[in-house]
């Protein structure tokens, strides 16, 4: 991205601006993207709408097992199958989907509130990264119109579990990871 402005002033401010402008303009990838070459809509297209939002919350959740609640705003819940694992972190009016990518308990907490955070302010983490770990849908309804925002929705193999109308197995409720950092009793 071609970098704007003076070069005068603050480099880490430069550098947080642009780092914005680039996640906003991925971001801006959404539905508005046009039409296919084929002149035919993008099949996928259908991620960026309310049903679909409803429909992930009605399928894949109740698939999920409860992991930890997240604070008074939601819950953080795991589906682990045979090659698929996903986090999901619902609240009431948000929804973010996340491969699962080796996540410490502690580090899995401060991704959650990064994507809450991204949800608030609209632009898309940096996705497929350390930092964020792998987010592929994050939707929030605007408290004060109740209108539907996709902030981010990225196709892949996670739309098999909102899609599919046939029961999908769940092998695990934890990451196996996690067996090895398990305690004595609580």
């Amino acid at each position: 991205m071609r970098s704007f402005g003076s070069r005068r002033g603050s480099n880490a401010v430069h550098f947080m601006v642009e780092q914005t402008a680039r996640r906003r303009m991925w971001a801006s990838l959404g539905p508005e993207r046009g039409e296919a070459q084929d002149g035919d809509r993008d099949p996928l297209a259908v991620r960026w709408t309310r049903e679909f939002f409803e429909l992930a919350r009605a399928r894949a959740i109740p698939l999920m097992a409860l992991v930890e609640p997240f604070g008074e705003l939601g819950e953080l819940r795991f589906f682990g199958g045979d090659r698929l694992s996903l986090w999901a972190l619902s609240t009431p009016g948000e929804l973010v989907i996340a491969y699962e990518h080796g996540e410490s308990p502690v580090s899995l907490r401060e991704r959650a509130r990064r994507w809450l955070a991204c949800l608030t302010t609209r632009t898309a983490p940096g996705l497929a990264s350390r930092h964020w770990g792998h987010p592929v849908y994050g939707a929030r309804l605007d408290p004060r119109t109740d209108e539907l925002d996709v902030v981010w929705a990225v196709p892949g193999d996670w739309l098999g579990l909102v899609a599919s109308e046939l029961p999908v197995p769940r092998d695990h409720d934890r990451p196996r990871a996690w067996s090895a950092l398990a305690v004595g009793p609580r």
